[in-house]
């Protein structure tokens, strides 16, 4: 009887069309999983503690644990610790470039925008040139997209949430724009200053976020009082001569946003990063490999096993060269190892649990080996 597994998507076995859309946008993350793939295969988790900095020794009790070198959870501790750290301080400053490559890719496949840089430094210089003025403003832009028939720019500043960050981080979203403003230079463009709050939840935080970005323009702006600014910068206000700032809240306002400026009428744009978020949601390449390795961690920290040496093994006595095997054909090898599989260190009592990690553990070698 053929035993059907659940299924698995990891983009980085795969080269189809699809993938590659789903790989360009979610590109800053699969780095990320590459590099906790290498780390798996390698057992290379022990390095990250020389990356920790002297702070963390001592507020987050690292110098104490490893003065306690008789208890095991103690000498775990470091690892375990600089492991989850590099994890998610490396996920939170990639989750922001997956939201610019959307929007990028939004204004370059929906809008008239003939030029869409990806690079801060490209998006700089149509600015510079926009503007004419002569010196570099070295702050990041997230999306930027020039119409040169019709003489429009829009620039995007984009942030995951508003209830993240104080005062500093809520002005810091208009901080480009203060420097476009005090170069005094006007602009034959029509420049829109954007800025998009990605996930508004209950949008609490708006009207804190809206007065935080006045107090920061407001020695620019004497024209424009608190009130009148916090009851236009949702439509969009006009702050000098073809430049307009607006705040959008929620991907729906970001959507309706763009398509208002394009003025394409292309109504595709109001579904497209509903699209796009829906082309990318199913996959497994770093959740995976995430999981894996914590548990791989924790168990070569306190046993010193690796389940990754006893796959490597168990192929190596078969004779199987996983590099030659398809995609295709891990479902079939999976099953296989599981009824060679002697040692109990898979972590999982249920036989369908400790065939789906085995072959886990085969789709991640099989990704290592593929980056050799």
């Amino acid at each position: 009887m053929e035993i059907k597994l659940q299924e698995r998507n990891f983009l980085l076995l795969r080269n189809d069309s699809y993938s590659q859309f789903a790989k360009d946008i979610l590109e800053p993350v699969l780095d990320l999983t590459i590099k906790l793939i290498i780390n798996l295969n390698e057992k290379n988790f022990s390095s990250l503690v020389n990356n920790l900095d002297t702070i963390k020794k001592f507020a987050a009790g690292i110098n104490r644990a490893n003065s306690l070198k008789d208890y095991k959870i103690a000498n775990f501790y470091p690892t375990f610790f600089a492991f989850h750290q590099f994890f998610h301080s490396s996920y939170r400053a990639r989750q922001g470039k997956v939201l610019e490559k959307t929007l990028q890719k939004i204004l370059r496949d929906f809008t008239s925008c003939g030029d869409v840089p990806e690079k801060v430094s490209k998006m700089r210089q149509i600015l510079k040139e926009a503007f004419a003025y002569g010196k570099d403003i070295k702050l990041d832009i997230d999306a930027l997209g020039k119409n040169e028939d019709n003489k429009k720019i829009i620039l995007i500043q984009i942030r995951s949430r508003d209830d993240t960050g104080g005062t500093t981080a809520k002005s810091s979203l208009v901080d480009f724009l203060k420097e476009i403003l005090r170069t005094g230079k006007t602009t034959k463009y029509e420049l829109l200053y954007l800025i998009g709050i990605w996930d508004k939840r209950d949008s609490q935080q708006r009207k804190s976020t809206i007065l935080k970005i006045y107090s920061s323009l407001k020695e620019l702006i004497n024209e424009i009082d608190e009130a009148n600014f916090e009851k236009r910068i949702n439509d969009g206000i006009l702050i000098r001569e073809n430049i307009k700032l607006k705040l959008a809240y929620g991907i729906d306002e970001i959507a309706k946003a763009i398509y208002d400026w394009d003025q394409l009428n292309n109504d595709e744009i109001l579904e497209a990063i509903q699209h796009i978020i829906k082309k990318i949601t199913s996959w497994d390449d770093l959740w995976v490999s995430y999981s894996v390795s914590s548990l791989e961690l924790e168990l070569f920290s306190f046993n010193g096993i690796s389940n990754i040496d006893l796959l490597n093994k168990y192929l190596k006595e078969n004779n199987i060269d996983l590099s030659k095997i398809e995609v295709n054909q891990i479902d079939k090898l999976a099953l296989f190892l599981a009824s060679k599989w002697r040692e109990e260190t898979v972590p999982f009592s249920s036989l369908a649990d400790k065939i789906l990690y085995i072959r886990d553990l085969v789709y991640l070698r099989k990704i290592y080996l593929s980056l050799l």
